[in-house]
């Protein structure tokens, strides 16, 4: 208990109430729902708050066995999962914690309770290794952005959700160390982490057919070679095209995305098409600086066929050897 403020700061546990931690937060967004900015947190369903603190950790503050505060605090996203983030990079980045439905009664506020959430998300984001922590929030809520601001928050994107009425910004929030004392790198547009999460939101705009999106992610003259074929695409609304006319009934699964150490990332995704299983494997060349938006320059793409091995590769020939069942995941 803090005796100074007189409320417990948690973890969420199995035995709280998802149905009051909605109520909370219907009632804590209901100001911005009125002035027409449509949070998810004004309407969201128990189903959804479920679905958001699954994937994160969920701190609540409580008094008197009511919850009266709550934030969750997330890793990176997984393109796989949360596509809809893929409109920044800064959700997909490995070394980069952010939070969400962050939120604090209306009678209780001003009382320190959204000061020690936050602490409590930054000190997750510390020990778990995070060199900073984002946010976003509404272009419209100035009273937030300036309280972010006055947190150590600066603006580094806007976006625009699908759905919603407002732009937003993304604020970032570099954290000097990481749990164990030791100094942490700030992120920064032109780092390996940024650029490997381009390639998550590149995939993630694939999926999506967001083919506008996807576009803008590489520069006008970036050029994609398949060498297993010969063929080249030599310039961005070519690499567009070719994915968007493919025959449809595909699904992109997003296994590794990786930073090299000479600048490129390596990528490494499965595409299911009715009984037909590929694999690509992409080397991704990077470019852009401090003054310029970072993009795909270029790319070196190698695609495989899931097929049944040959007979003669056995364990009674080879020894240490196995073999999944064909077909895969029989």
């Amino acid at each position: 208990m803090n005796p100074s403020a007189r409320f417990n700061l948690r973890p969420l546990q199995a035995s709280d109430s998802l149905a009051e931690l909605t109520a909370l937060l219907h009632r804590a967004y209901a100001p911005l729902g009125a002035a027409g900015m449509n949070f998810t947190a004004v309407h969201q369903t128990e189903a959804q708050t479920a679905e958001r603190v699954r994937h994160g950790h969920c701190l609540v503050a409580e008094r008197d066995g009511r919850l009266i505060g709550t934030v969750t605090v997330n890793g990176a996203f997984d393109p796989n999962i949360q596509a809809w983030a893929r409109a920044t990079p800064w959700f997909y980045r490995a070394d980069v914690a952010h939070f969400h439905q962050f939120a604090v009664a209306p009678e209780v506020q001003g009382e320190g309770i959204g000061s020690a959430l936050l602490a409590g998300a930054e000190a997750w984001a510390r020990n778990h290794g995070h060199a900073a922590l984002a946010l976003d929030t509404a272009v419209p809520a100035t009273a937030l952005r300036q309280r972010y601001a006055r947190a150590g928050f600066d603006v580094v994107d806007e976006v625009h959700w699908g759905g919603k009425t407002y732009r937003s910004v993304v604020m970032l929030k570099p954290l000097a160390f990481d749990g164990r004392g030791q100094a942490l790198p700030v992120p920064s547009l032109t780092d390996a982490q940024h650029h490997a999460a381009l390639v998550r939101c590149w995939w993630a705009h694939v999926q999506a057919r967001d083919w506008p999106a996807a576009r803008h992610l590489l520069a006008d003259d970036a050029q994609l070679h398949w060498p297993a074929s010969g063929e080249w695409l030599l310039d961005a609304d070519a690499i567009v095209k070719v994915q968007a006319i493919y025959p449809e009934g595909w699904r992109i699964t997003v296994l590794e995305v990786t930073p090299m150490c000479d600048g490129r990332v390596h990528s490494w995704v499965r595409v299911d098409q009715g009984e037909t299983t590929f694999f690509a494997h992409t080397l991704w060349r990077l470019a852009g600086d401090a003054d310029a938006r970072p993009c795909i320059a270029g790319a070196s793409e190698t695609w495989a066929t899931a097929e049944a091995p040959p007979a003669w590769r056995t364990a009674e020939a080879l020894g240490a050897y196995r073999r999944e069942p064909w077909p895969r995941g029989a």
